[in-house]
């Protein structure tokens, strides 16, 4: 999951000195198991999420064999910490990056180890959907794999629409028609919000975008054959600018809801509908529960366009997974990933943390005995996998953008709803910003096309 990033300077001496107690512990390790240890960095994960992990990870992956012992420490700034530990030529052996645009900088330093050899030996490629895996993809070799399938869509709470007599709006015209009755009772159009978390923008940049202007378009503007000023690149801004000034993204609290709450609410049955990309699953276990677990559906976001055809999924991946260059046991690290982009992970880790594991399995497993919540998670990701390998597949800004392009779309948008910028004078920034990162090579070259 994206983490905000944290101060450099009060933190460098606290990482350092973690990674000498790393050290150390690594060294008692090896001497009292005679395994090599593999380390982990990761986010700081909820009490019952860290326990799933072991559950699922850690003790199977350790009891398997008796070469390697997988050690997972939990660190609420992780990113940052990866990031100066990394520049240090130190870190965790398998390192975490909050999305495939973050892993740009540290594989242009020459910190993380190419992993071509190892999908080949493991066969990733015929076993993950190609649109996902290539994001990994840069500088010419495979730096990273993406755990974590994800696309933006549509929650909905299912009681909210049977009370009202609506049903599942699958074009733009319905879901407006909705959303419009919705705030004429007093509840919220959709509840969603950046509170706390800036780049949640990028999630409703990268749906109009793939929605209004299409896929095909936004895959010439990635490959530098349409301008990012074109008609339909703008008619995709103008139109998210409307959505926000209508009220339709969590109406007047957008930069005071997150995730969380924007789920408390939809489970209070204060809306419809919750915007947000799929990974949200995760969250909705706090709320969707015994009587009320059936309640929660997903959909893909309405036709906003249409000349295209319905549904289309912008496949991205929460966060990215890589094997630092320094390590020592990157043979390893390559096994726990290995492990990690299985059906048997999916299926040990989905029952407890349903919606962040989302391998992208070009068959995703299926748990015949799951009900409620689980089950709805299990039944979506079939869908998204069976589209995106139909070609119906668009491109997740946070997964195809470079990273000064996806910051700036960011920070931009804000500033055109704020009447400090309009849609036109954003895109011509972010053409400016693209261009300078095409020049030194940071984008995307093997982009798959869609075809449908």
């Amino acid at each position: 999951m994206r983490q905000p990033a944290a101060p450099y300077a009060p933190r460098l001496l606290g990482v350092l000195l973690a990674l000498s107690t790393a050290s150390l512990i690594r060294a008692s390790s090896e001497a009292e198991a005679e395994r090599q240890v593999v380390t982990m960095w990761f986010w700081g994960a909820s009490p019952i999420n860290r326990q799933a992990l072991q559950n699922a990870l850690v003790d199977p992956f350790n009891r398997s064999q008796s070469r390697y012992q997988l050690v997972i420490e939990y660190r609420t700034s992780v990113d940052y910490d990866v990031r100066i530990a990394a520049i240090a030529n130190r870190g965790p052996d398998i390192v975490y990056t909050s999305g495939p645009s973050d892993v740009q900088p540290l594989a242009r330093a020459g910190k993380l180890e190419p992993m071509d050899r190892y999908a080949a030996q493991y066969g990733w490629e015929q076993r993950l959907l190609t649109p996902v895996l290539n994001t990994c993809r840069q500088f010419g070799h495979l730096y990273c794999v993406p755990p974590s399938l994800c696309v933006n869509g549509m929650f909905y709470n299912k009681a909210v629409l049977r009370a009202n007599g609506w049903s599942v709006p699958k074009t733009g015209g319905q879901v407006e028609a909705i959303m419009r009755a919705a705030q004429a009772k007093g509840l919220y159009a959709s509840v969603t919000g950046n509170g706390g978390w800036e780049p949640v923008n990028e999630d409703y940049i990268s749906v109009f975008l793939n929605q209004v202007a299409g896929p095909f378009v936004f895959h010439d503007v990635l490959s530098g054959r349409a301008a990012w000023t074109s008609g339909p690149m703008l008619n995709a801004m103008t139109e998210l600018d409307r959505w926000y000034r209508a009220g339709f993204l969590g109406g007047g609290d957008y930069f005071l809801l997150n995730f969380d709450s924007s789920l408390a609410l939809l489970h209070q049955g204060r809306s419809p509908f919750f915007f947000a990309p799929s990974f949200a699953f995760q969250w909705a276990t706090n709320y969707f529960q015994g009587a009320d677990a059936d309640d929660l559906g997903f959909a893909p976001f309405p036709n906003m366009n249409p000349a295209l055809p319905y549904p289309i999924y912008d496949p991205g991946s929460a966060f990215t997974l890589s094997i630092n260059a320094n390590s020592r046991v990157k043979d390893g690290a390559a096994e726990v990933l290995n492990w990690i982009l299985s059906s048997r992970f999916v299926l040990d880790i989905s029952h407890a943390w349903p919606g962040y594991w989302s391998i992208p399995l070009k068959s995703f497993p299926r748990d015949p005995t799951a009900t409620g919540l689980v089950r709805t998670y299990y039944q979506s990701m079939a869908d998204i996998t069976d589209a995106v390998q139909s070609g119906a597949f668009g491109y997740n800004v946070d997964a195809y953008l470079p990273d000064a392009t996806k910051e700036l779309l960011g920070e931009d948008l804000e500033a055109v709803w704020l009447d400090q910028e309009r849609p036109d004078q954003m895109l011509q920034r972010a053409a400016r910003v693209y261009a300078r990162e095409s020049s030194r090579g940071a984008l995307l070259h093997d982009i798959p096309t869609p075809h449908f």
